[in-house]
């Protein structure tokens, strides 16, 4: 351990120092001159020099004690590094069997905590609510100190994942306890709606993309709410995916994709932006185009087997709902042998290890304050 100051430059109070010296110099007692008839007759001879001198030593010694305190106090002490002998901490994610865990763990004294905001003892009742997993074993590894010993007790499907892969600043013992076996409720697809847009009802690409539409099961995990109207129809103000078949794009179509719309346009601009797609023979078949907040999605047309051979494929209602679903956000669950953390190469940043001093400098203070008043309250008088 060290000891450290938040704020040096309150050692300049240190200056202060004087004010207590000046006070004894001032105030020191002085012997009375008594004058009487017979000094006439003695002659006169040169006064001594004063010499410079204290009294009350000891209450000069508190004062100055208590002003040096003071400065130090201002300067905010702290004792920097734990003081403490090293723990071990076992950190259990909510919903785990706790029987299950204490047998897997050897009896040996340690911390058992919730992995849960606040890391609150295994005792209290963990609190409500989806944590974010990853994020609390990096605050848990961060504030412990380095000798510190961590286990980890986790299902074996966890929840509340981030898109980082965990690392941690030590080697941590990872427990994995088997859940209880559930019946799997049957998946709700996810609904998204698409604005179909086209300039003629004829249009060879329109009857590619309808068929391709329609192929998909109904067990499938997306599900389509389609708008299939002309392309003078206004779009829905609820849109997921807009398809428009023609050109030019009017502005309004464009504006949605600025505003943080997803469109896929059917034209002979596939080579725009970002590759997306390309056929057996390299060609560019779409691509991505970012526009403000939004994706302008090129779709090589037109859509017939002539110039996109790819229309035949079978696998061509999957590239194009890929093409047309949103992005969706990184999976928050995996499973719990494969999201098992990593040692840092690096640093990481941690919380510094110290220890306040202000409470215990506050009471040496108000004890120093006790002792000089009454010193001082008992001086002799002269």
């Amino acid at each position: 351990m060290s000891l450290a100051l938040l704020l040096p430059l309150g050692l300049i109070a240190l200056a202060g120092l004087i004010v207590p010296l000046l006070i004894h110099l001032v105030r020191q007692s002085d012997h009375p001159l008594i004058d009487f008839p017979a000094l006439r007759w003695l002659r006169e001879s040169e006064r001594p020099r004063r010499r410079l001198r204290f009294e009350d030593r000891w209450l000069l010694l508190v004062r100055l004690l208590l002003v040096a305190l003071a400065a130090v106090l201002l300067a905010q002490p702290i004792l920097k590094g734990s003081w403490r002998a090293p723990r071990h901490l076992i950190a259990v994610v909510p919903g785990v069997d706790l029987d299950a865990a204490h047998r897997r763990i050897a009896a040996a004294p340690a911390e058992w905590h919730w992995l849960a905001s606040g890391f609150p003892a295994i005792d209290e009742a963990p609190p409500a609510g989806a944590p974010s997993l990853s994020s609390l074993l990096r605050e848990l590894d961060a504030e412990l100190a380095d000798a510190d010993a961590l286990s980890v007790v986790v299902p074996d499907e966890m929840h509340g994942l981030d898109a980082q892969r965990i690392r941690l600043g030590r080697a941590i013992e990872w427990i994995v306890v088997p859940s209880p076996v559930q019946e799997e409720s049957p998946r709700t697809p996810v609904e998204y709606t698409l604005a179909l847009r086209h300039q003629t009802p004829d249009d060879a690409g329109l009857r590619v993309i309808r068929a391709a539409l329609a192929s998909r099961d109904a067990t499938d995990a997306v599900r389509w709410n389609i708008d299939d109207q002309a392309a003078s129809a206004a779009l829905p103000l609820q849109t997921d995916t807009v398809i428009w078949l023609g050109s030019p794009m009017p502005d309004a179509v464009r504006n949605r994709v600025g505003e943080g719309g997803r469109v896929l346009l059917v034209d002979d601009n596939a080579a725009a932006g970002a590759v997306l797609w390309r056929d057996e023979q390299g060609v560019v078949l779409a691509s991505e185009e970012i526009l403000g907040n939004g994706q302008l999605i090129h779709l090589r047309g037109p859509l017939t087997a002539e110039s996109m051979p790819a229309t035949l494929d079978a696998d061509f209602p999957e590239r194009l709902q890929a093409l047309l679903q949103p992005r969706l956000p990184p999976p928050a669950r995996a499973h719990a042998e494969v999201v098992q953390p990593r040692l840092a190469t690096e640093a990481l940043p941690r919380f510094a290890q110290s220890t306040d001093l202000i409470a215990w400098l506050g009471l040496l203070i108000g004890f120093l304050f006790l002792i000089e008043r009454v010193l001082a309250t008992r001086r002799p008088e002269t």
